[in-house]
Formats: structure tokens, C-alpha cells, sequence
């Protein structure tokens, strides 16, 4: 019979001994201490447990919906809208919600990037500084400086940076209103990006603007069309929308028109023609009995919402 035994000297077995018993300790080791420092000479504008409210912009959208946000020992724990705010009253959307998902991100980018070949490499701030600093001495009035749609003091900032390195200044956003501004300019003779009134309007016709989910302020803009609905009762709130797909806006419209892409405004005069139902419900709820007062209650009707930047009425048009 062979004998399969394993036998080890002395010296083996210790050895063996001795790193099973540090694997034991290795492994029962406590974690690292961290310590809490706590408010011992605390600032004068924090009590620890008690939130704090701050009024803001939200940023995630070129609309500038008002923010209160909530704070705890000098951290933003939750977002809201702010119901002083006369865009937004209140609401919020969820893209303004998740603000703060950016702002405490694991992934979000910490330490300056250099590109190297084909990946990126963590650099420190002065080694980026000098980078960057070398690189726009060298391209100078050859550079520009992209950022988002910009207002207020951080578009004076980019400006003022810009102006300093020689860069040109060029704002980039996914929705561009630069026809809409030159629009309000060609009709009301200001050259700047108009707030609707839709809930003043009795009778709302869209082409090609969907205003609940991404054109200008979809918040804004829904506290309206709530209020335009809410007239259906005095023979007012209708809305006809004009789309190539079926949008959010157009599944909330009473009647939907499809069209190619490009050819929205083509149906205009078609559909004045064949479709008088904005003046047919007006004057079914209008309470006027002489015929002056009826065509002026069916001129209303057929009048598109005002632009919050109008110095004067808006040009008739029929609906």
C-alpha cells in the first residue's frame, strides 16, 4: 500500500502558521477611523438640523424656471419651484427635479482631463492653467469660446473672457429661437424672445410649437393652457395643433392636423376657410346681442395669444 501522507518539517509548518494567522487578523481589522467634526464654532447663517431656503434659477433649460432650494448644513438636499416666480408659478419639471443628480454625481468629471492619444489622463489645476494658457496665447483672435444660452452675470463673465484672450463669444443651445426672435422683431419691432400669453388666449392654433413638452417654457406654458381649458365652459379653450408626428401637444389638442415636416404654415388659409369652429364657439358663448358686438366677440376669438413683449395688439388673423 502506498503511503499518500503530506509531511511537512517544522520550519514549513510555522510558516504556514504564521500566514493563516494573519489572514485571520487581516481579515477582522477594523475599518479606518473617520471622524466627525462637529459645528464647535458654527457659522452664523447654520443650525445644524434646521433647512435653510434659497431662491434661484434653474439652469437645466434655457427657460429659467424660478427654484427655491433646500439646503441642510450647507447642502442642497431638495429642488422646487418657486411660486413667486412669474414664469414657472410653482411647477417644475423633471429635468429641473434632477438637477441635483449633477451635482452630487459619482461620475461627474473632478480633476482637469488632457487628452492623451485616445483616452483622457487626470491632470492637476496648474498643470491645466498653463496648458490651456499656452494654447490660446498661441491661437490668438483664433479661438472661441463656446458655452450654453447664457443670461445675466455669468453671459457678462463669458464676455468679459472672451474679450480678454481675444476669443469670440458663440452661445449654442439643441432649440434655437432665432427665427422666433427675428419674427417678434419684423412684427412688434423688438428684437427679443417672446412670452406667450396662453392663458389669456380663447382660441390657440400651433404649428409645429409644442408647447408642452420642449418649446420655450413647456412649465410656464402648461399653467397657461390649464387656464385657457378652463374656458371651455364660456364656449372658449380651443386648440387646434399643426404636426408632422403626434406629440404630447397634439394628443391635448381638440383637433389635430398632421403635416409633412416643412409644410405646417401651408394649411393656413385652408384651414381658416374650411375650419370656423374658434369663431363658431365663441359666438355660441358670447352673451352679445347687437351685430357690432357680435363681430367684435368673434375678432377676439379669432386673435392669436398676445406676446407678453407686444407694445401693441397683435395683427388680426382668423382661427
Amino acid at each position: 500500500m502506498n503511503d499518500d501522507r503530506v509531511v511537512f518539517d517544522r520550519r514549513d509548518f510555522l510558516k504556514l502558521v504564521g500566514i493563516g494567522v494573519a489572514g485571520v487578523t487581516a481579515g477582522c481589522a477594523k475599518p479606518p477611523a473617520e471622524k466627525l467634526i462637529p459645528y464647535l464654532v458654527a457659522p452664523e447663517d447654520v443650525l445644524p438640523g434646521v433647512p435653510y431656503f434659497y431662491a434661484s434659477t434653474c439652469r437645466e433649460c434655457p427657460a429659467g424656471c424660478g427654484l427655491i432650494v433646500r439646503t441642510r448644513e450647507g447642502r442642497a438636499i431638495k429642488l422646487e419651484g418657486n411660486p413667486a416666480h412669474p414664469l414657472n408659478q410653482g411647477g417644475l419639471c423633471a429635468r429641473g427635479q434632477a438637477g441635483l443628480q449633477g451635482l452630487y454625481d459619482p461620475d461627474r468629471i473632478k480633476t482637469p482631463l488632457v487628452k492623451d492619444g485616445a483616452n483622457w489622463k487626470a491632470a492637476t489645476w496648474d498643470e491645466a492653467l498653463a496648458l490651456v494658457g499656452g494654447k490660446i496665447a498661441a491661437a490668438r483672435t483664433k479661438t472661441v469660446l463656446l458655452t450654453g444660452l447664457e443670461t445675466g452675470t455669468m453671459r457678462a463673465l463669458a464676455g468679459e473672457f472672451g474679450s480678454s484672450v481675444g476669443a469670440k463669444h458663440v452661445m449654442w443651445e439643441p432649440f434655437g429661437y432665432e427665427a422666433l426672435r427675428a419674427a417678434n422683431r419684423a412684427t412688434f419691432g423688438i428684437d427679443a424672445v417672446p412670452r406667450f400669453d396662453v392663458g389669456a388666449a380663447r382660441c390657440l392654433i400651433a404649428f409645429g410649437a409644442d408647447l408642452l413638452e420642449t418649446f420655450l417654457s413647456p412649465v410656464g406654458q402648461a399653467r397657461g393652457f390649464a387656464q385657457m381649458r378652463a374656458q371651455r365652459d364660456d364656449g372658449g379653450g380651443h386648440f387646434v395643433t399643426v404636426e408632422p408626428r403626434l406629440s404630447t401637444t397634439g394628443a391635448n389638442a381638440d383637433e389635430w392636423v398632421a403635416a409633412k415636416p416643412g409644410t405646417e404654415f401651408a394649411g393656413v388659409r385652408t384651414k381658416s376657410r374650411r375650419s370656423p369652429t374658434c369663431r363658431r364657439k365663441r359666438s355660441r358663448g358670447s352673451r352679445a346681442s347687437s351685430p357690432s358686438a357680435r363681430r367684435a366677440s368673434r375678432w377676439r376669438a379669432a386673435s392669436p395669444p398676445r406676446a407678453r413683449t407686444a407694445p401693441r395688439s397683435p395683427p388680426r388673423s382668423t382661427c
